[in-house]
């Protein structure tokens, strides 16, 4: 079994490297082989050169920057078709995917699912903006065959 773990970053400098470690401490627990690989939306900040290095010292990292910015969807997806694992996970460089549901995404893969899908139930956000996600919870689930 291989896993892939995608990580679109922008101007991440200041948590790349941490969400980096997390990662690979969450992936190594499963003892599988993978594939991490971040790919960077041609950023300003010093996360280009950060994960420049981090690559130096670890053949599971591959690194993909972009010329220019592609925005936060196409830059994934392309990420996303790069991917080589039976399994691939997307994590936000920002945190809002905590590592720590690797764990549990990989279960629920192997116990069937085709698709794992998290969600947001509790959050410090606005609480509009909370309402609009779990209506787009709802919205998804009613277009969708499977919950």
């Amino acid at each position: 079994m291989k896993i892939s773990i995608v990580t679109p970053t922008f101007n991440e400098v200041q948590n790349i490297e941490n969400l980096y470690h997390d990662i690979k401490k969450e992936i190594q627990l499963l003892n599988c082989e993978y594939e991490h690989i971040i790919i960077d939306n041609s950023s300003n900040d010093g996360t280009i050169e950060k994960i420049k290095n981090l690559a130096e010292n670890d053949k599971n990292l591959k690194i993909i920057i972009n010329s220019r910015n592609f925005g936060h969807i196409r830059s994934p997806f392309h990420g996303l078709l790069q991917s080589e694992g039976d399994a691939t996970i997307l994590m936000a460089s920002d945190y809002q995917d905590p590592p720590s549901l690797i764990q549990e995404y990989i279960k629920k893969w192997k116990d069937g699912n085709q698709i794992v899908l998290g969600e947001k139930i509790a959050s410090d956000e606005n609480k509009i903006i909370f309402s609009f996600l779990n209506f787009f919870y709802k919205f998804l689930n009613f277009l969708s065959d499977d919950n």
